[in-house]
């Protein structure tokens, strides 16, 4: 394989490559209008991770309740935790205002809400 021909197969390979990690965040293909909310008396403590985020979860330490984060995104995992919430409080996660998932915390206060948004087949 001549030198040119293989910096064209290189090049459409990391093209490929680079797209398929740019839907993931919806920049191409489907996006989803996601979010979270977590309601109750008093404060918790919020973590949360939006599709496409990968490893990036941002943590509101015990933070006043009710508490609201929206985010449009690609496919992939949302998820959101709730650590030290008085009871009654509960975890919801709505995708395109539809919710898709609702948790009350646990005797321990812990809670775990996920919506896993994905292109229809």
């Amino acid at each position: 394989m001549s030198s040119k021909a293989f910096r064209l197969v290189l090049l459409l390979a990391l093209s490929a490559v680079s797209a398929s990690s740019l839907s993931g965040c919806g920049l191409f293909g489907r996006s989803w209008d996601v979010r979270f909310e977590v309601r109750g008396p008093g404060e918790a403590t919020v973590k949360s991770r939006f599709a496409g985020d990968n490893d990036k979860v941002e943590t509101a330490s015990n933070t006043t309740l009710p508490w609201t984060k929206s985010r449009s995104v690609g496919f992939g995992f949302n998820d959101l935790w709730v650590e030290g919430g008085k009871p009654g409080t509960v975890c919801k996660v709505f995708v395109d205002d539809k919710l898709v998932g609702e948790k009350k915390v646990d005797d321990k206060g812990n809670a775990t809400c996920r919506a896993n948004n994905q292109d229809p087949e």
